[in-house]
């Protein structure tokens, strides 16, 4: 049985190691979202990562770290490859006036992502069941997508739905020179971010993209 208190003495934990300033109902529907996956992994394998104590740093708090670096103009967040709802279950939670559009193309992982907003009570958070490259009536503010795909290939898919104006923030564990190298022409690389991850000692790193 998961033990609540001791996850959300670690959410709040991590989240002023991040310099976030969260309201314990914001702390309480992240422990929300890890206890329902906890309990949804069982039967649908989720995520490899099984410890509700690890899904806190590995999940909640490695998106967590992306919310302090969006920019402040913003209205809209697409979030591509979301998964099991991860950075935008967590963005959403962190940043309730921005709305945020959490795409996969599987719909196992996604029938779990709305009932977790749902239960954590999102109102900002829409779902779409679609690979990225199949969405052509929409464009963002800003697009997010954490390490499901090498980087070249996150742009091809990811920029067509991004505003001219617009930002793509990549988030990578191990970003290779030669994916450097591959990303297109038709975009430029603006920044590389390192993150800091409270407990965890793995290299993060957030990859700010625009159309060139």
């Amino acid at each position: 049985m998961l033990d609540q208190k001791d996850i959300a003495n670690k959410i709040s934990e991590g989240l002023v190691g991040l310099n976030i300033k969260a309201e314990q109902e914001t702390v309480n529907r992240l422990v929300t979202l890890i206890d329902l996956l906890a309990s949804w992994n069982q039967k649908l394998n989720l995520t490899a990562i099984k410890a509700p104590q690890e899904m806190v740093v590995l999940h909640i708090l490695d998106s967590a770290a992306l919310s302090p670096l969006l920019p402040s103009n913003i209205s809209t967040v697409a979030d591509v490859g979301t998964g099991a709802g991860f950075p935008g279950l967590v963005l959403a939670t962190l940043n309730p006036k921005l709305k945020f559009t959490l795409i996969d193309s599987i719909a196992k992982k996604l029938s779990f992502v709305r009932m977790a907003a749902l239960k954590m009570g999102l109102e900002n958070v829409e779902i779409v069941n679609k690979r990225v490259e199949e969405i052509k009536d929409q464009k963002f503010d800003l697009v997010v997508s954490r390490a499901f795909a090498p980087l070249g290939r996150m742009c091809n898919w990811c920029l067509p739905i991004l505003k001219e104006q617009g930002l793509m923030i990549a988030m990578k564990a191990n970003l290779t020179e030669q994916e450097y190298k591959d990303v297109p022409h038709s975009v430029k690389i603006e920044e590389i971010v390192d993150l800091f991850v409270p407990m965890l000692d793995a290299k993060r790193q957030a990859v700010f993209i625009r159309h060139s």
